[in-house]
């Protein structure tokens, strides 16, 4: 369902319209400023998704937000198709509403999104060794993937993290593999 709009505990999870698109490069830093409290205090500093990037995702995937009764934005994600699969770009919440569910919540929509498309999985890069990372996706279903799995498109992206500074032997890719069949 492209247009579903889903309340959830006080929020409303849904599309992102083209005027928020801006805010969320707030969110994004804000949310990264947890890294300063991990093995990649870098990563608090790392530049974040341009308005361009927002724009290419939402249409070629998606952009989902969490947003507040008042209508602020609380949270968000991005997706887009990558190897046949659906690919989570970012997931950033803010930190005033940080460890609330609001992450998983939208990777839930993904999650249905990529089963009505009909992709077989949901594919993400992380760093290995930040608990909110690859070990928190791992209980969400994910793991990681061996060197030979990722397609084409994930070893570009894997590829550009590399140039953009990020170190190549923290990082991983991961898979959810998923049951296409909606509704089962």
């Amino acid at each position: 369902m492209e247009t579903e709009t889903t309340p959830w505990r006080g929020y409303t999870l849904r599309r992102a319209r083209p005027e928020e698109l801006p805010a969320l490069p707030d969110i994004e830093n804000l949310a990264a400023q947890q890294f300063l409290q991990s093995v990649h205090p870098f990563a608090a500093g790392l530049p974040a998704q341009t308005l361009e990037q927002l724009q290419e995702y939402q249409r070629h995937g998606g952009v989902w937000v969490a947003a507040t009764e008042q209508g602020s934005l609380a949270a968000f994600v991005l997706c887009k198709e990558v190897d046949g699969a659906m690919f989570i770009g970012e997931i950033d919440v803010h930190p005033a509403h940080a460890r609330q569910g609001l992450g998983r919540a939208l990777f839930e929509m993904v999650k249905r999104q990529a089963l009505e498309r009909g992709h077989p999985a949901v594919l993400l890069t992380t760093f290995r060794d930040v608990p909110w990372n690859a070990p928190n996706y791992e209980r969400w279903g994910f793991r990681i993937m061996r060197d030979e799995e990722p397609g084409p498109g994930l070893r570009t992206i894997r590829e550009q993290e590399t140039r953009a500074g990020l170190p190549a032997a923290s990082r991983v890719c991961m898979v959810l593999p998923l049951d296409a069949t909606p509704g089962s």
